[in-house]
């Protein structure tokens, strides 16, 4: 059963975007390097911290880094790339020679919409431009271009992981190192973790915004593996299986949350911590929207207050 346990990190504390429902358009105060108004790169407080996990990082996965036992996904909008380049700077120092798997399936949620919702650039693009150890790997699970409900978004983060996992199973499997327990780690969103806490475990509440999962800028969560190798089961039995994760105990086998989302690391601590608040709160955190008197715009103003430990909630 090569993943024997998943680290989750949540990105460094990022910039902010404008959406304006009327024209259904979003835009941004500051180009921003994909290009992309919903896309944007990390805050000077967010390189900070991205440099102190980055720090940590490097000792807590120094064995599987040696071992050739550490892999990486993330989501592919930039913040989550950018949050992770000091640790993969790192860990090649160290000696890993491995790459960084892209995955929409772990991007983030924007609510159900009449329009299409942002997508990040593709591996190749991101690659080329800005990242070199990324893999130019084609996402295998896609969310929904016009958005998610909150249910749909859980469903779809199950999907992922049982690519996730049975790909990484096959993988050493095959190559003869079936004994070995190795490490994935994710760089995700808030949301996305959230949910990840929830389909790995099994744990849905009845009420989706109940704080179970925490998901704290830079904050590191760990699950350990309590079942069978997924790649045990047939392709169809899998797929079906992560369908079914509120009551079979969790996708892939179920898992224990043993870390959520940790911030022990970083100097600031725990800061802009998120909550699901209803099917409209489909960003991942930042700045309250206001509204002009008419209310005919909606705007997330940018927050320069890059220290403030209060949590942002849409």
């Amino acid at each position: 059963m090569p993943v024997k346990e998943i680290l989750i990190l949540r990105h460094g504390h990022r910039l902010a975007w404008t959406f304006n429902p009327q024209t259904q358009t979003y835009t941004s105060t500051h180009p921003f390097p994909t290009g992309i108004p919903a896309d944007p790169p990390l805050a000077s407080h967010g390189v900070r911290q991205s440099h102190e996990t980055a720090a940590h990082l490097s000792k807590l996965l120094l064995p599987q880094v040696k071992e050739d036992r550490l892999v990486i996904y993330c989501s592919l909008f930039y913040r989550c790339p950018e949050t992770l380049r000091p640790s993969v700077e790192a860990f090649q120092e160290l000696g890993w020679k491995g790459k960084v798997r892209g995955e929409r399936g772990m991007g983030e949620w924007f609510g159900t919409a009449p329009f299409e919702q942002p997508v990040p650039g593709d591996s190749g693009f991101l690659r080329d431009r800005f990242f070199p150890w990324l893999e130019g790997r084609e996402s295998r699970v896609l969310p929904n271009s016009h958005g998610e409900m909150i249910d749909e978004l859980h469903d779809r983060v199950a999907r992922a992981f049982e690519v996730i996992v049975r790909e990484v199973d096959r993988e050493y499997e095959e190559k003869g190192s079936a004994g070995e327990d190795v490490t994935v780690l994710i760089c995700g969103h808030a949301a996305p973790i959230i949910a990840s806490g929830r389909v790995l475990t099994g744990r849905m509440p009845k009420d989706s915004s109940e704080e179970d999962f925490k998901c704290f800028t830079c904050g590191l969560s760990r699950f350990v593996r309590r079942g069978k190798a997924i790649a045990e089961l047939s392709d169809a039995e899998a797929a079906q299986e992560a369908t079914e994760w509120r009551t079979n105990g969790g996708v892939a086998g179920g898992w224990d949350c043993t870390m959520n989302s940790s911030c022990e690391h970083l100097s600031q601590g725990e800061e802009r911590g998120w909550h699901f608040v209803g099917e409209e709160s489909f960003d991942s955190y930042g700045p309250p929207r206001t509204f002009s008197g008419d209310k005919s715009d909606c705007k997330k103003v940018e927050d320069t207050n890059e220290n403030r430990n209060d949590s942002a909630k849409l």
